[in-house]
C-alpha cells in the first residue's frame, strides 16, 4: 500500500459520469494502407451513435476531407452533430485508449490530462503523429497538461475510483517500455497521477509467444473492474486455448483470488467467457472484457459467437440501468483490439 501524501490528481472510474469520449477515425493514410477506413468504418459509426446520446463524442480525424465524410455518416444515422466534434490530426492509428491522454483532477477538482510516453507498444509500430495528440487536445481544449516520464499505455491498466490499480506486469514493468525503472518508482508516479495507492498486478504475457504479443497483455482484455469491489475476468470453460493461454488464466485467478481492495477485504471475482469459437479474422478466441462504459451505455465487443449472448447477460448484470450494446468488432479484432482499446473518457 503506497502513501496519500504524494497523491497531486485523481483518476475516476470509468462509470464516473464523463464530459464525453475521444475516438480517432480510421483512415487510409495509415501504415495498415489501403482499405483499412472501409473495414472499420460502421464500428466507429456504431460507437459515436450508441454514445452521442448520454454525452459527447470528440473525434480525431485525419484532415477535412474525412472531417466532411464523417459528419455525412452521421447525419445519415440521425446523429445529432451538435453533440460531436472534431480535432483534425493526422493519427497514425485507432488507438486512442493508449496513446490518447489520461484525465484526471487535481486536488481542486480542476480537470488537468496526463501526458505519458508512448512508444508505439515497446517500438512496434509507428507513433511519431500519435505521440502528439495529448498536445492537440491540451491546446484545442485549453485543458491543462502534465508530461509524465513514464511510459504507460491506457488500456495496461484499470482503476476503481477508490484507490486501487490493476494491471499487467509485463505491459507495464518491461524493458521495451521502462528499461530503467523498478516497480518502487513506476508505482510511486502512478500515485502520484492517478491517486492510486493500492496496486494489483497480475503476471501478464511477455513477448511474441502470445496472442497479444502487440501490447505484451494490456489488463483491459483480461481483467475489468465493473464496481469499487467487483473484478470481471476472462478464462476458458472449456480448455481448448492453448496450454500458455491457459496457464496463464490460472496464474491470473490465483493472483486476483489474492487482491485485497484499501479496506483489506477480497474482491468479487467473476468469470467471463471467452468466445466459444476462434475468431476467424483473428485466429484466436476474442474477449468480451474490452467494453466501454459510457454514461448511458456499455458497448461491448462481440464476434457472431454463441457466447456472445452470454457475455452480455453477466455485463448487464453488471451495470444496472445503462443500455448494454454489442458491437461486432470481429474485424478490428484481426488489427489487435477491440472497443476499450479505442475509446477514451474525457471526465467532467
Amino acid at each position: 500500500m503506497g502513501s496519500t501524501e504524494n497523491i497531486k490528481f485523481h483518476m475516476p472510474a470509468e462509470w464516473e459520469e464523463h464530459e464525453g469520449t475521444w475516438l480517432q477515425w480510421p483512415h487510409d493514410k495509415t501504415h495498415r494502407g489501403e482499405g483499412y477506413k472501409a473495414k472499420l468504418n460502421d464500428i466507429w459509426v456504431s460507437m459515436a451513435k450508441e454514445l452521442h446520446y448520454g454525452e459527447n463524442v470528440h473525434i480525431v480525424v485525419c484532415d477535412n476531407e474525412e472531417k466532411e465524410y464523417v459528419q455525412l455518416r452521421l447525419k445519415e444515422e440521425k446523429v445529432d452533430l451538435t453533440k460531436i466534434d472534431f480535432l483534425i490530426h493526422e493519427a497514425d492509428d485507432v488507438w486512442i485508449r493508449d496513446n490518447g491522454p489520461i484525465f484526471v483532477k487535481d486536488k481542486e477538482g480542476n480537470l488537468t490530462l496526463t501526458h505519458w510516453i508512448f512508444n508505439g507498444w515497446g517500438d512496434k509500430y509507428p507513433h511519431a503523429n500519435d505521440i502528439i495528440v495529448p498536445n492537440k487536445i491540451s491546446e484545442n481544449y485549453k485543458i491543462s497538461k502534465v508530461d509524465v516520464d513514464i511510459c504507460l499505455e491506457g488500456g495496461g491498466i484499470e482503476v476503481n475510483g477508490q484507490g486501487t490499480l490493476m494491471a499487467a506486469k509485463s505491459s507495464i514493468i518491461n524493458e521495451n517500455r521502462n528499461p530503467t525503472l523498478s516497480q518502487e518508482e513506476i508505482e510511486r508516479a502512478l500515485t502520484k497521477y492517478l491517486g492510486v495507492t493500492n496496486f494489483i498486478w497480475i503476471t501478464g504475457l511477455r513477448g511474441e509467444d502470445n496472442y497479444d504479443e502487440d501490447t505484451d497483455f494490456h489488463i483491459d482484455g483480461a481483467a475489468r473492474f465493473t464496481n469499487e469491489n467487483t473484478i470481471l475476468y476472462e478464462y476458458d470453460p472449456f480448455g481448448e486455448s492453448e496450454a500458455y493461454l491457459l496457464e496463464a488464466h490460472e496464474k491470473h485467478y490465483q493472483e486476483l483470488q489474492q487482491a485485497r481492495n484499501t479496506d483489506g477485504k477480497p474482491f468479487q471475482l467473476i468469470p467471463v467467457p471467452l468466445t466459444r469459437k476462434d475468431v476467424k479474422e483473428a485466429g484466436c478466441k476474442g474477449s468480451y472484457l474490452n467494453f466501454y462504459i459510457g454514461n448511458e451505455v456499455v458497448l461491448v465487443p462481440v464476434y457472431d459467437d454463441e457466447h456472445d449472448k452470454l457475455a452480455l447477460q453477466i455485463i448487464e448484470g453488471q451495470f444496472p440501468g445503462r443500455r448494454i450494446v454489442g458491437i461486432n468488432v470481429s474485424k478490428l479484432y484481426a488489427y489487435g483490439g477491440m472497443i476499450h482499446c479505442v475509446t477514451q473518457q474525457h471526465i467532467k
